[in-house]
């Protein structure tokens, strides 16, 4: 039985990482080396090459919390336990740079061959290039992003999310795609996630993120693509049955079925409570109904989201982080 004032407890579903390739703009060639016997194809990685992680449990631990609040803030969706987005997004960070912002790794031909930190300055040696960099390690040549977003661990994570097909996809890791993420972080990575208490509130529709219009009392709360340029709007802090943001919170603007869902500041009542509804939906302890993408919405930057009717559809699914 769910406890009024309690907000969602980690529903969560299992789900399969999908094993799509992602079409990236530089990642069409593929070639084959010869190892031994064996042909081995390889790809243009947005991030081709693994260099040892965190060794310590202590290291591990300080890598997955920043790795997980940083993969929250970018928009990928707790939707599973051990094999959702979130959890595997921020395991590959751990994996890929232990968690720092600043790290770049010098490439060539798929080769190791210096690493650093930025800044002062990235410095691989004489005619090797590409190199790979910050919390997801982008690659100069098939991420198409500037050292500036690389090395800001907020833009870093939102090119990544976008780079994942918006987590439909991470066979672009090299991490993912040779399995040195899991074993050694994914409990780690788990056990960070469930505790987390603030990120993006992300719909099962792909890509989409409740957000609020502007931080405002009376403001509505929209839709927003995941990891855009508007990503301070799109983050809520959540217990005590509140979505909160600062010193407001969401509430239903009237007890009407399609009504806005608004800012107001947060004070005791039942409008502001959120409670936990089948598989992942949010319903309010006011009216018992449930946060809903409205039918036609073109899910647009800035469409609103009203109240509906529970009925365990896809457009009232939302995963918190």
């Amino acid at each position: 039985m769910t406890r009024p004032h309690v907000l969602l407890t980690r529903i969560v579903i299992p789900l399969a990482v999908a094993g799509a390739a992602l079409a990236l703009p530089a990642q069409a060639s593929t070639g084959r080396t010869s190892t031994g016997n064996t042909q081995v194809t390889t790809r243009n990685l947005i991030a081709p090459m693994s260099v040892p992680g965190p060794r310590t449990t202590a290291q591990t631990l300080t890598a997955a919390a920043t790795c997980a609040s940083y993969a929250t803030r970018a928009g990928w969706a707790n939707n599973g336990y051990y094999g959702g987005d979130l959890v595997t997004a921020a395991a590959i960070c751990v994996a890929e740079s232990a968690g720092s912002a600043s790290l770049y790794v010098c490439d060539d031909k798929g080769a190791v061959v210096g690493q650093g930190h930025f800044p002062p300055a990235v410095k691989c040696p004489p005619q090797t290039m590409p190199y790979d960099r910050g919390l997801w390690q982008l690659n100069t040549k098939t991420a198409h992003v500037s050292d500036a977003c690389a090395f800001s661990p907020l833009c870093n994570a939102e090119r990544a999310y976008l780079a994942s097909n918006r987590g439909t996809s991470f066979t672009p890791w090299s991490s993912y795609d040779q399995d040195t993420y899991a074993r050694p972080y994914l409990d780690v990575v788990q056990a960070v996630v469930t505790k987390l208490s603030a990120g993006t509130v992300t719909g099962a529709l792909l890509g989409e993120c409740l957000a609020q219009s502007k931080s405002a009392v009376g403001a509505r709360v929209i839709l927003a693509n995941c990891g855009s340029g508007s990503v301070n709007l799109q983050q809520w802090a959540i217990g005590g049955g509140k979505l909160r943001s600062g010193s407001v919170c969401a509430a239903i603007a009237s007890g009407a079925r399609n009504a806005d869902i608004v800012l107001r500041r947060c004070a005791r009542g039942r409008s502001q409570d959120w409670l936990p509804y089948s598989r992942a939906e949010l319903r309010n302890a006011a009216d018992g109904l449930c946060i809903t993408v409205p039918p036609g919405s073109k899910l647009s930057v800035g469409d609103p989201v009203d109240m509906s009717r529970c009925s365990d559809a896809k457009a009232q699914t939302w995963w918190l982080p």
